[in-house]
């Protein structure tokens, strides 16, 4: 059974091992329903460029303004899956395939846990790349089991399968990655403005959509 430890991987960039994130912003005790602006990140888990994103902009973002923010993360990117009949299903990825078998763990951690704690977890993956599974699981060992047979069987191919399919439906193949949709159509002029100001962005997206201010 395969068990998921990262690799030292060269890609594009490698993200310094400390970095000081706040924590996650408290929800204040109110009636008022809060509207939630989607966010959908298209990342791979062996990228340079999706490692500075996440670690940097996204999960710093997402702790101050995770009760405005309705975010699903899709790890695919510029993958491909070869399925032929009578033939043992191929899986391509940029970087890899350890890429492939890792993009397959996020999946499935996305899919056992919470997202309010798969987050974290994918987050602690995203730093670098050494980081350890067991060490980002700290806290939800009783996950473990789930989340790697997920990842080594039917369920986890099958996640995978609807991750291609949502990539294919933003644009195939994918300029860059990652890539980001919010609650308008997929935008390639706009990318540079979501992967450098995330926060800014998301911020005017927000208050334009629902006319509050953040």
């Amino acid at each position: 059974m395969w068990r998921p430890m990262l690799a030292s991987i060269a890609c594009l960039m490698v993200i310094p091992p400390s970095l000081g994130v706040p924590t996650i912003a408290a929800t204040s005790a109110t009636n008022q329903t809060v509207e939630k602006l989607p966010v959908t990140i298209y990342y791979e888990t062996l990228c340079g460029d999706s490692m500075v994103f996440i670690t940097y902009q996204l999960y710093p973002t997402w702790l101050r303004r995770a009760n405005e923010m309705n975010l699903r993360l899709v790890p695919f990117g510029k993958s491909a899956i070869d399925e032929q009949p009578n033939m043992p299903t191929k899986y391509y990825c940029q970087h890899g395939a350890r890429e492939c078998q890792l993009n397959m763990l996020h999946g499935c951690i996305l899919e056992k846990l919470p997202f309010e704690k798969a987050f974290p977890v994918v987050a602690c993956l995203m730093k670098n790349f050494r980081t350890d599974f067991n060490t980002c699981i700290q806290g939800h060992e009783s996950s473990v089991q789930s989340i790697i047979e997920c990842s080594d069987g039917q369920l986890g191919a099958k996640l995978y399968k609807q991750f291609a399919t949502e990539t294919d439906n933003v644009y195939r193949p994918l300029p860059f990655v990652p890539t980001i949709v919010s609650d308008q159509p997929y935008n390639y002029y706009e990318q540079d403005d979501w992967l450098q100001r995330f926060d800014q962005k998301f911020v005017q997206r927000y208050e334009a959509k629902y006319g509050v201010k953040l």
